[in-house]
């Protein structure tokens, strides 16, 4: 493996800060969502029009979307564990971007390699 000289100071970047997420945090690939809902008992505050304010984590379980009902106590928890992810995935695509860039130059070259050659059998 080659030293990380030979890449970006954005890539390091990224990839340093991937490093440190996926070893030291949590992370949850999905979506929080806010949802009112009513309760059904008679004579609450529901049935007057004032739901019951919830939230939930949306995710991809064995490729079925579910609904994870959070706890307002660990609301704030999720959420970071939420955003990490979102962090990982916006390095991913540094990291993605930078050797997309790679592979067009080392495209590019080899491409003039193949010119080269046929220049010199002529």
């Amino acid at each position: 493996m080659r030293h990380r000289g030979y890449l970006s100071a954005r890539e390091r970047a990224a990839r340093s800060r991937l490093r440190k997420l996926l070893s030291h945090q949590p992370l949850l690939r999905g979506g929080l969502v806010v949802m009112a809902r009513v309760c059904g008992k008679q004579g609450c505050k529901c049935t007057r029009g004032e739901k019951h304010i919830s939230m939930y984590l949306s995710v991809r379980m064995q490729g079925k979307r579910k609904m994870i009902y959070v706890p307002r106590q660990l609301d704030e928890e999720v959420r970071s564990w939420v955003e990490t992810y979102r962090e990982v995935e916006r390095d991913i695509d540094v990291l993605s971007e930078a050797c997309t860039e790679r592979l067009l130059k080392k495209k590019n070259e080899a491409r003039g390699e193949k010119k080269a050659k046929k220049g010199k059998a002529r």
